[in-house]
């Protein structure tokens, strides 16, 4: 394949190229971060904070349990694994597991997910210019399916959680220029915008 920006040869997508040295949404790695990104940063990760804060894992499932999803064949396999994540809260959950189970966001059930996102929300914002790694293009990728695996989760936020995940998604629509990001945004996001609020529209439950 080539890269989308200068049409070098690269393997993987997600790799920066290595002749521009741009990820495939565009950014330049090593960058040097604007004070206005940085800024637009600490904001986002204080919004996502506030509007996760205290959300329960409860019996949900947990990240090594989603990473095992349809590979294990006996409950002792499953608790073997849901005993390897002992945090019960979201900030708590260290940037190791964000960055190495990508996957798992495919296989979270609806507590699961709406307790580990806003953490890879997160870890995304802090590390999107200096990563190789599928994460945070997983994570982008899981707003845009707007389809009845996904609808339940989307539900289970918050107006104030959905602002949030908007504020996240515009964010990449403004400093990454990857694709997936303006098209999550039109097909669903949008209506979250705190813009939406300001102007008189209440954001849907």
């Amino acid at each position: 394949m080539k890269c989308r920006h200068c049409k070098a040869a690269r393997e993987y997508d997600w790799e920066y190229c290595p002749e521009c040295h741009r990820n495939f949404g565009g950014a330049v790695y090593p960058a040097t971060q604007t004070a206005q990104e940085l800024a637009e940063i600490e904001r986002l990760i204080a919004v996502i904070h506030d509007a996760f804060e205290g959300v329960p894992l409860e019996d949900g499932t947990t990240i090594h349990e989603a990473d095992l999803e349809g590979v294990y064949d006996d409950d002792r396999v499953r608790i073997e694994a849901r005993d390897q994540d002992q945090e019960r809260n979201w900030r708590d959950v260290p940037d190791w597991k964000i960055e190495r189970f990508h996957s798992a966001l495919n296989f979270f059930d609806v507590k699961g997910w709406r307790f580990y996102i806003p953490a890879y929300m997160v870890w995304s914002l802090r590390n999107w210019r200096t990563t190789d790694s599928v994460t945070i293009d997983s994570v982008i990728l899981v707003f845009c399916r707007i389809e009845c695996l996904e609808l339940p989760r989307y539900a289970s936020l918050t107006s104030e959680q959905a602002s949030a995940v908007c504020q996240f998604l515009q964010f990449f629509c403004d400093y990454s220029g990857d694709p997936d990001s303006p098209e999550a945004m039109a097909a669903y996001w949008h209506q979250f915008s705190p813009a939406n609020s300001r102007d008189g529209g209440a954001a849907p439950a």
